[in-house]
Parts: structure tokens; C-alpha cells; sequence
């Protein structure tokens, strides 16, 4: 008897990655530091990400010991440089995803959709994105979008 093996032309991936609640806290970080709040404090990110404080700290001491902010207590936190780097990212994806949403599908922006990609785009898709769109230098709400790479072409 023959048997039929379905075989997908789609592939399906797991990827190690960085956590998402890591991105989301530094890309709270990165949304706090635009607003002038250089040292990010415990109440500003709880309140940004609608979660306790005593979470916010138990992160914090996290993101410190993987090198990625400088948190200390009772002074708040400060990026350093990977941590920057990482929720500028996050700020580009999601505000790259908004403006597609909005100028190329001419759809209200749906935040939900906006967040979950934002985690999942790649460097090269995010470039390109970025071509399709022209540029951009500001999202629907008015924010500025990170420069990448391809910006500077």
C-alpha cells in the first residue's frame, strides 16, 4: 500500500529570543526617556505597563544583571548601551507596523497587532518596511520613528 506524506511548503520555527516582556520593558524605557525621564523610575514603567511596582524592581535587577540597563535603587534606571539599542528597536518595529497600518492598508492602527509583530520582525524586514513606506519619520500619533540602517543609504 502507498502512503502519502504531506510534506508543507511553509516552514515553522521556534527561535530563542530575547523575552518579550524584556523588550516591553525597555521599549517602556525608551517611550519614558523620549518624554525627558533620562533615569526611568519604578512608578512611570508600572504605570506604562500596568503592573505592580514591586514587579517593575524584580525586572529592573534583571535587565541590570544581563548588562542591559544600570538600575540602582531609590535612583531609577538608565539604558546602557545593548538596552538602548534593543527598545529603540522596539519603538521603530511597532511605529513602522502603525504607519503601514495606516498610510499602505488604510486601516485604523490596531495597537494589539502592532505589539505582537514588533517582536518578531527581523532586521531586514524592518529595513525593507521601511523602504516600502518611504521613510517615515514620524507614526500615525505623531511619534518619531527610530532611523535604521536603511535610512542612511
Amino acid at each position: 500500500m502507498l502512503q502519502v506524506v504531506h510534506v508543507p511548503s511553509e516552514m515553522l520555527y521556534v527561535t530563542p529570543s530575547v523575552s518579550e516582556h524584556t523588550e516591553m520593558y525597555l521599549k517602556a524605557m525608551a517611550m519614558l526617556e523620549e518624554e525627558g525621564e533620562k533615569d526611568a523610575k519604578i512608578s512611570s514603567i508600572a504605570k506604562m505597563l500596568g503592573i505592580s511596582p514591586p514587579s517593575v524592581v524584580q525586572m529592573l535587577t534583571k535587565l541590570s544583571k544581563q548588562g542591559l540597563i544600570k538600575y540602582s535603587r531609590g535612583k531609577g534606571s538608565r539604558f546602557r548601551k545593548k538596552g538602548k539599542a534593543m527598545g529603540d528597536l522596539m519603538l521603530r518595529n511597532s511605529r513602522l507596523v502603525e504607519t503601514l497600518m495606516d498610510q499602505a492598508l488604510k486601516m485604523e492602527v490596531d495597537e494589539k497587532v502592532s505589539c505582537a509583530l514588533e517582536h518578531h520582525m527581523t532586521k531586514e524586514f524592518a529595513d525593507a518596511l521601511c523602504r516600502l513606506l518611504g521613510h517615515p519619520r514620524a507614526c500615525p500619533h505623531g511619534n518619531a520613528i527610530p532611523k535604521g540602517e536603511c535610512c542612511q543609504e
